[in-house]
């Protein structure tokens, strides 16, 4: 990879890519920004422990966009710049490395001697950027839309990608290079690995106040792009029946409601004492360890649940609609899924009330898709890439 990374150095000549990219004096620092700032999660975070433990000599600095989240981090003795100030910017122009799961400020301008790896957020089901042949984003038009998204990908030194079919995709909805993907598998899925223990898990649930001796469900819907109230802000209308889940499932689950990140409102949950809103959790992955069952829709987490090997339910009441007006996917959308789909809230309650839902991990279909998309998958994929990022420093 290192004589690679050598060659491209030295015969790509467009964009930020010249052939002195290591030759400039940079600041010995690696900042991490992970959901924008919202939290200290995500691969970034998996990489920051590691790389902050096998790289001393750097200054390393957790992007946050609240004071909380701030003070937790200090409290660990953790660096943290605020999101968006002065001292935000200047430390993205000093930093030698720069470590984002999503899409940074236009307003920031990389150097050639920096760095940049984009670990992205997600497993792409949904048609991403170049790939997209509809955008329904209100008042913004597709050919713009593309145009700033190639603008920020053209930055993107190495993305991180968690299999050879994810690879493929964002070869092509990206715009990069063959030797710019690093198919590694995806740092922040060695937790579902590693921390997979039942003490572990009962410690979580006193962390966050649920009952033990209820069975847990997990409802992570996705964002719709044509539902925005502003810039990166979106709606969440919550389709699933909440005062069915109570009357028919309360006595033995617990409902947990994960919304996307980019989600504006808050749930009004005041009147379900079984129903439990942890948008703001911090880490998404202790809410897969703690849950039994995972409802999903469009969303990419299915990807990174399966490996746990329990059961994965769809809530796609609006399919035709998105893969038609909406966004689209690589592939029909009953395609390759881990799990039955539904598409009113009743049939989905009864299905799980009937408890046939226990038996779905040890489907083939269920066995054929870990092996297709979570392969890599093994608990060591933050140590591949930690490496991976070093080898390169040690070029530069």
């Amino acid at each position: 990879m290192i004589s690679q990374f050598r060659k491209y150095l030295s015969t790509i000549r467009s964009n930020h890519y010249v052939a002195d990219v290591c030759s400039k004096k940079i600041d010995k620092i690696i900042i991490y920004e992970s959901f924008n700032g919202k939290s200290f999660a995500d691969s970034p975070r998996m990489l920051y422990f590691y790389l902050s433990t096998a790289l001393p000599e750097y200054k390393h600095i957790v992007v946050t966009d609240n004071q909380n989240l701030k003070e937790k981090l200090n409290e660990s003795n953790i660096d943290t710049v605020e999101k968006n100030s002065k001292q935000y910017f200047k430390t993205y122009q000093k930093a030698k490395v720069w470590i984002a799961n999503t899409r940074l400020s236009p307003q920031i301008e990389k150097k050639d001697n920096q760095l940049y790896i984009q670990t992205w957020h997600g497993t792409p089901l949904k048609k991403l950027a170049n790939d997209q042949t509809v955008i329904s984003i209100p008042d913004v038009r597709l050919e713009e839309y593309l145009y700033e998204f190639n603008k920020e990908t053209s930055r993107w030194d190495f993305l991180i990608s968690p299999s050879e079919t994810a690879t493929k995709r964002f070869k092509s909805a990206f715009n990069l290079k063959e030797e710019q993907l690093m198919t590694l598998g995806y740092p922040r899925n060695d937790d579902l690995v590693q921390l997979n223990d039942e003490n572990y898990i009962m410690q979580l649930k006193e962390k966050y106040d649920i009952p033990s001796n209820k069975k847990v469900i997990l409802y992570a819907p996705t964002w719709r792009d044509n539902d925005r109230t502003d810039i990166g802000k979106y709606n969440f209308k919550l389709k699933l029946d909440l005062d069915a889940f109570s009357k028919e499932l309360s006595n033995e689950y617990v409902l947990l409601i994960r919304a996307h990140y980019l989600v504006s409102e808050h749930l009004n949950l005041d009147d379900y004492k079984n129903v439990y809103d942890l948008s703001d959790a911090n880490d998404i992955n202790e809410l897969f360890l703690m849950s039994d069952v995972l409802i999903t829709d469009y969303s990419s987490v299915y990807f990174d649940y399966a490996n746990l090997r329990r059961p994965i339910l769809f809530f796609a009441y609006d399919k035709d609609e998105y893969a038609n007006d909406i966004r689209g996917f690589y592939l029909p959308y009953e395609s390759d899924l881990p799990g039955p789909v539904f598409e009113t809230s009743e049939a989905l309650i009864d299905y799980i009330k009937s408890m046939q839902h226990e038996d779905i991990p040890q489907l083939d279909t269920y066995k054929t898709f870990n092996h297709k998309y979570n392969q890599l998958d093994d608990g060591e994929a933050t140590k591949r890439v930690g490496e991976k990022i070093i080898s390169i420093l040690k070029v530069c």
